[in-house]
């Protein structure tokens, strides 16, 4: 089973811990590049100060280098060195290399002016950079017009000095190396610290829902209070605690409803099952009564076809409630509407648009829907009352209305209770032909087609409007 915590701790802390290596990734090789580029620099810085020492005019070149100003070419240990060539022989070169069996560094050949770092072992065994720089020496203004004149003179040509200068890396490798340990002990710290940190927050974070949960669990369906309380909740869980207090008002709504409707349906049992009984208890009391023994079996009859009747309408009921039912019927509403009005013919004034075309619905909803409201209509109005039928188009789709006048007064609360299973005014508890339930089977049939009904009271005339689609 899926865990929202783990998921969240899990994801939080990997995408944290990426993000994290990632930007100790990038440090670190920009670090290494930035050391890099400096490092050479600085080569490049020491080789050219180097390089500005060399100076020639027609006696010769001259180095004027000074050990004391530049100690790390003069000592042992963690030395510098460099070394000049003029031509293809040895010039000039730093103290430091006489400490060392290798006492020279390797020579390479350059055209005047280039440049070239390479990667070396130092004559001490060190691992080091070695920066070659190819160059003509520099020659004093003042004495510059002697010297070409000395080489015209000569034939010669001013020979090119290469100057070696290397330097060690190890310790600058060390603290990279140092420096990757840290970003890597620190990427685990920090991945230990994030998945702890975020496990404590989802935990803290989810103690409302948990505590939401065991408020939950005390919650019965029977108590008068049933409301959950939204009071020092996140904003986050203000919604869900009004959807499921809204939740819980439908609910205890339909668990009134069954309870009423279950003690409606023992009632209408109940009724019947007594007689039963007394009629029996009658005949048995009184064996010679010719008359009960005569009329038990017909009062039998009728009582036990009232019970079928509530059984098979509750079971219609039951079938249909949240169903859907296919419309693909046929059939001429006027023609069912007719076969229905001749049982009532004296008792309802017929009122139909002529030229509506048959329609595709279910014929056992819409049968169903008419004959349950003209009974209802029939039933519930005064025996000399006169029952409307109206049949019309409201655009492309037909509308049925059925007015009657009401036997007693009704309340706005009787018109929304109406289609309610088992209900009935007060007056009706004792009739043995209605049992509450054909407006209740109305009202699922139209919901099972998609059908719109509504019903209104004006003065005393009460109206059932059927919008058929």
């Amino acid at each position: 089973m899926m865990s929202i915590r783990n998921n969240l701790v899990k994801s939080l802390s990997i995408s944290l811990s990426v993000v994290f290596a990632l930007v100790m990734l990038i440090i670190d090789v920009v670090l290494d590049n930035w050391v890099d580029k400096e490092f050479e620099q600085s080569l490049t810085s020491k080789a050219s100060l180097l390089v500005a020492l060399v100076s020639e005019d027609e006696k010769g070149v001259e180095f004027e280098f000074s050990g004391e100003f530049m100690p790390e070419f003069e000592t042992q240990n963690n030395a510098e060195y460099f070394q000049l060539w003029r031509g293809n022989d040895v010039f000039e070169k730093s103290n430091s290399l006489g400490f060392q069996l290798n006492s020279s560094l390797p020579f390479v050949p350059l055209l005047e002016g280039k440049k070239k770092i390479i990667e070396a072992q130092l004559p001490d065994g060190r691992d080091g950079l070695i920066i070659y720089y190819a160059f003509k020496a520099q020659i004093d203004t003042a004495k510059r017009d002697a010297f070409y004149a000395h080489l015209k003179e000569t034939g010669a040509t001013q020979p090119t000095i290469v100057l070696a200068y290397a330097a060690s890396t190890e310790e600058t490798e060390s603290i990279l190396t140092f420096l990757d340990i840290l970003f890597v002990l620190a990427t685990f710290v920090v991945v230990f610290l994030v998945v702890n940190v975020v496990r404590n927050k989802v935990d803290r974070g989810l103690i409302p829902l948990n505590e939401l949960n065991s408020e939950l669990k005390k919650i019965k369906i029977s108590d008068d209070n049933l409301k959950l309380s939204n009071k020092n909740l996140s904003i986050e869980l203000v919604p869900f605690i009004d959807s499921i207090n809204s939740f819980i008002d439908k609910n205890k709504t339909l668990y009134e409803k069954e309870k009423r409707l279950t003690s409606d349906i023992a009632h209408e049992l109940k009724t019947p099952i007594t007689e039963l009984i007394n009629l029996t208890e009658v005949v048995i009391k009184f064996p010679q009564d010719k008359i009960a023994k005569i009329d038990y079996p017909q009062q039998v009859l009728g009582i036990s076809w009232r019970l079928k009747d509530v059984i098979s309408n509750l079971l219609l009921l039951n079938k249909l409630s949240g169903n859907g039912l296919p419309k693909d019927d046929i059939f001429d509403y006027q023609q069912i509407i007719h076969s229905l009005y001749v049982p009532y013919e004296s008792r309802i004034t017929l009122d139909l648009q002529t030229d509506l075309p048959p329609l595709e619905n279910n014929l056992f909803a819409v049968e169903t829907i008419l004959k349950n409201l003209i009974n209802n209509a029939i039933q519930y109005s005064p025996e000399n009352s006169t029952v409307l039928f109206t049949l019309a188009s409201v655009g492309q789709l037909p509308r049925v209305s059925i007015s009657n006048e009401v036997s007693e007064a009704l309340s706005v609360e009787d018109l929304e209770n109406m289609f309610e299973p088992m209900w009935q005014k007060d007056i009706s508890r004792s009739s043995s032909e209605s049992f509450g339930l054909g407006l209740a089977i109305v009202a699922s049939l139209c919901n099972a087609i998609d059908a719109d009904i509504k019903v209104t009271l004006a003065q005393k005339t009460i109206t059932f409007d059927v919008l058929f689609t």
